[in-house]
């Protein structure tokens, strides 16, 4: 059976699909439902019918009584409950179920999930990236040399498990933290090049050659050399000094050339991890110009206050106008899709040092 055509003149009706877990505090629960109703009036206000629906555990039981045929996807699940790496299940779900959906497909979700996975394709690409290495175990420390490197747990995502303490200058610092990843965290580490410098934020929306947002600037205030980092605490404890001295600025200012090469390298990222529809390029531009990627988010946070949003706010597009947008991109890549190609293995071409 083939689909009709679908644009937002022919589908009006959207699911705002969002993950909740009891484990949250209280506040943190609301916060989701008021993020959720914000976006649901945006929408609203462009025409659409929004249905918003809380996913825990059972994608197919949230969704059940919804015709594919009627409905479209914005999915807005960053995990699931009790599965904090729950994404690529949602995407597949989602797929089983026939529903077009806004964002990234399982595979960009998988691959950018596991930081080995998103170093080994960025590094098959030729696409700059820190020296890395990932180890399982402290004897795979063996021969680095780089110092300062940075460790982060190769699982995670959202700076969870980074501090200040990840930044190692020496080869006992170094050790120390990678035991406490494997130990403590209970997962690989990853070892990279730490690069000083200036953090840029690059998000992008559209499929095939994707259009850039106003790039965002971290400014890191009253912070010098290893210290300029986006750790946890800077990310999401709004009431800590490190939260209060890492300031996101937009538009960054950076020459017209510099723009053009961080944007330029940010887009062939987006491309190699197959992100669909908008993502966020995460970049540490060396003193010698060179942009280095440090992260790649397919379907980054879209609450109001995140750093997508507000490069889109930057660019024009209030909350709602920039949802719909990105539904517009989503049924845009439904109408010309082609054949789907078989997707490349994600085992990762080796590990080890890339100098």
């Amino acid at each position: 059976m083939s689909r009709r055509p679908w644009s937002l003149r022919t589908v009006r009706q959207v699911i705002l699909l969002y993950n909740m877990d009891g484990a949250w505090p209280p506040e943190d629960q609301e916060y989701a439902r008021e993020c959720a109703r914000r976006m649901q009036e945006g929408m609203e206000a462009h025409g659409l019918t929004v249905r918003p629906v809380e996913v825990r555990r059972d994608v197919r039981g949230a969704l059940q009584g919804f015709d594919p045929e009627e409905w479209v996807v914005f999915n807005w699940c960053e995990a699931l409950e009790g599965d904090p790496y729950g994404e690529p299940r949602v995407a597949r779900a989602l797929e089983a179920q026939g529903f077009l959906y806004t964002g990234s497909g399982p595979w960009a979700l998988t691959v950018a999930g596991n930081k080995a996975l998103m170093k080994a394709f960025l590094t098959l690409n030729g696409i700059p990236t820190p020296a890395w290495r990932v180890c399982h175990r402290l004897a795979d420390l063996e021969g680095w040399e780089v110092f300062p490197a940075i460790v982060k747990p190769a699982r995670e995502h959202g700076s969870i498990g980074i501090t200040p303490e990840a930044v190692a200058s020496s080869p006992r610092a170094l050790r120390e933290r990678v035991e406490y990843v494997l130990e403590v965290l209970r997962q690989p580490a990853l070892v990279e090049a730490f690069i000083p410098g200036r953090e840029l934020n690059v998000s992008l929306w559209g499929n095939g050659d994707p259009e850039p947002l106003p790039i965002s600037e971290i400014h890191f205030d009253g912070l010098s050399g290893e210290e300029r980092i986006v750790d946890q605490s800077a990310k999401w404890d709004r009431g800590s000094e490190r939260y209060r001295r890492t300031v996101p600025v937009v538009p960054a200012p950076l020459d017209e050339r510099t723009e053009a090469e961080v944007v330029h390298v940010a887009a062939l990222a987006y491309r190699a991890l197959r992100v669909r529809d908008y993502g966020r390029v995460d970049i540490r531009l060396a003193p010698d110009g060179t942009p280095y990627v440090i992260d790649v988010n397919p379907n980054p946070d879209l609450s109001p206050d995140a750093g997508f949003v507000r490069s889109a706010a930057a660019a024009g597009y209030d909350y709602g106008r920039m949802a719909v947008h990105i539904l517009r991109i989503a049924l845009a890549r439904r109408r010309r899709r082609a054949p789907v190609s078989v997707s490349p293995p994600l085992r990762p071409p080796g590990d080890g040092v890339r100098t």
